[in-house]
């Protein structure tokens, strides 16, 4: 998979020590290498890191398959149920606003976020698969 600039969170640490063993398997040296050209400044990860001998800061590549918006996931719901189901979703993806970018695909929902809605569905009574309107493969930033 290949990784570009804008897939990168804003006040990502990018790294550039050539001289770290781990260089080839960390996602903040890979992204420091999507650097464009005209970039002048960025946060940056210093040489102390290897002081220790292990980078406290190494991020391991890896992908994960986010769910890209679940505006369907509400056309089988009662209409009772509907409004509960959305304010505590709501409340765990820390608001309306958040909410809505969630919804309407413009964040995308980790692995573990796609698990804590469908079992909220469950508790609810519905236990079919719960199906998110995409998914997408990305590179893991954060342990969320």
């Amino acid at each position: 998979m290949k990784l570009t600039y804008q897939q990168i969170p804003y006040g990502w640490a990018f790294c550039f020590l050539n001289q770290c063993a781990r260089k080839d398997e960390c996602l903040r040296y890979r992204a420091g290498l999507t650097i464009p050209d005209d970039c002048d400044t960025a946060n940056a990860v210093t040489p102390t890191v290897l002081k220790g001998g292990t980078c406290p800061l190494f991020r391991k590549m890896e992908t994960i398959r986010v769910a890209v918006g679940f505006e369907h996931i509400f056309h089988d719901v009662k209409a009772r149920h509907a409004p509960y189901l959305r304010s505590k979703i709501t409340d765990y993806l820390g608001g309306n606003g958040t909410y809505y970018r969630y919804l309407h695909g413009e964040r995308a929902l980790t692995p573990e976020q796609q698990e804590w809605i469908c079992d909220l569905f469950r508790e609810y009574g519905y236990n079919e698969n719960i199906v998110f309107d995409a998914y997408e493969e990305r590179f893991r930033f954060y342990d969320d």
